[in-house]
């Protein structure tokens, strides 16, 4: 037995020093912490190394089936918007880890005034010539480039399980938002039964990109911790084609993606492109400042 798997390790969320050994994936080793149940990577990889990753991610054929996928990404954050546009229905949004805007697209279309915070050049440059001005490139680790107390509403989705440091993000939330603003964050769920059944091959154990990923029990108390109220935790649903989803899983799931592959002749391919609302391991948490 391994020097990693005996020892314990300081939490990254609620600090108890009793995290264990998760699993070894690739070079990065993942610890649960038997209190809160996140699972974080320790040590952290580079953020150099990460960066470097990330831009390679940018430029693969993923990426451009993100851009390429826009009517299916307008109908996935229309019904986002839906989930939440109850608690905070209108005023300045900021998009934190905007992509090429597509978000933004829709929260314009929902009367919201919609600005974004980027990255990765590549995706600035594809965003659409009339979303362009309002991206700025920034990573979401700073954020210094936003006005304290600017917004109504920050969204950050799929976007903090990649910062530096979960609880410093939340703060600077935080700090952007006015009095009886709103945050609303979508993040992989480690009580979700997939990450049971498939342990170290669970598909949101992504090593130069996921560095801590939360449970509902963990997520609330960073949460609380940086100082939000009124705090709600929901499944979080993706809408989504069935060849998108194969396609964006087969680095992760190389068998599922091989045996789909094959199959594929013997699915009508209305039924492989028609849009599905799914629930593949993510939650929803929405809160007050």
């Amino acid at each position: 037995m391994t020097n990693a798997a005996l020892k314990s390790v300081p939490c990254r969320i609620c600090i108890n020093d009793n995290a264990k050994l998760y699993c070894v994936k690739e070079s990065a080793s993942y610890y649960i912490c038997k209190s809160c149940h996140s699972i974080f990577q320790y040590p952290l990889p580079e953020s150099r190394h990460m960066a470097e990753y990330a831009d390679k991610q940018y430029q693969s054929d993923n990426y451009r089936r993100y851009v390429d996928a826009r009517q299916i990404k307008h109908s996935h954050f229309r019904k986002r918007l839906n989930q939440f546009q109850q608690y905070f229905p209108s005023g300045r949004l900021l998009d934190v880890g905007c992509s090429c805007g597509y978000f933004l697209e829709v929260a314009l279309e929902y009367g919201y005034d919609a600005y974004g915070v980027e990255l990765s050049e590549t995706a600035i440059a594809a965003a659409d010539p009339a979303i362009g001005p309002r991206i700025t490139r920034e990573s979401v680790n700073v954020l210094q480039s936003q006005r304290p107390g600017s917004f109504d509403l920050v969204t950050a989705f799929d976007i903090i399980e990649h910062t530096d440091n979960p609880a410093d993000f939340l703060r600077q939330v935080k700090a952007l938002l006015r009095p009886g603003g709103g945050l609303v964050l979508s993040t992989p769920d480690t009580g979700h039964f997939l990450r049971y059944m498939l342990g170290k091959h669970w598909p949101m154990l992504q090593p130069m990109q996921h560095t801590v990923l939360f449970s509902r029990k963990s997520l609330r108390i960073a949460l609380e911790h940086a100082g939000f109220r009124d705090i709600h935790i929901t499944t979080a649903y993706k809408t989504i084609s069935m060849d998108y989803l194969i396609q964006q899983i087969r680095e992760y799931i190389p068998l599922v993606f091989r045996v789909y592959t094959i199959a594929d002749s013997l699915i009508p391919i209305r039924l492989r492109q028609s849009l599905l609302t799914v629930n593949i391991g993510e939650m929803l948490a929405i809160a007050s400042n």
